[in-house]
């Protein structure tokens, strides 16, 4: 009767952990979804031929920020660095001041964009980060 007893007893055991790790994996799953939807409501994005657009809609300023076009297949970024951003301003970057990591400009011409993403942090030293796709 004991050998009985220690084989319900792990397959107890093994029922129990593999529930707790489905619920964690679908709580995670839950929250990471929340958390990318509400980000775009943060920040303004407005694309056209010729610029890329920001506002600030978080609440408060921002720092750090960093404004960049991500092109389909992602090899390289063309980044913009804003810095400072205050509550409710909008900032507006022609194309041609976005460069890649080896100095190279974006055009239209030669990349087309997927994505445009905006980073920073607000004043609790909080990250943000927002993904729009291209228009």
């Amino acid at each position: 009767m004991p050998g009985f007893l220690v084989a319900v007893s792990r397959r107890l055991v093994l029922a129990c952990s593999v529930g707790v790790v489905a619920v964690a994996a679908l709580a995670l799953a839950g929250c990471s979804g929340s958390a990318a939807s509400g980000d775009q409501d943060l920040m303004g994005v407005e694309t056209s031929q010729l610029s890329v657009a920001i506002q600030n809609k978080v609440g408060m300023p921002l720092t750090d920020v960093m404004v960049a076009i991500v092109p389909v297949g992602g090899a390289t970024q063309f980044t913009k660095l804003v810095g400072r951003m205050a509550n409710g301003e909008k900032q507006e970057f022609p194309l041609g001041s976005f460069y890649g990591r080896d100095g190279t400009p974006f055009s239209l011409r030669v990349v087309r964009p997927k994505t445009v993403r905006i980073t920073g942090k607000d004043l609790n030293n909080k990250p943000l980060q927002v993904d729009v796709p291209w228009k």
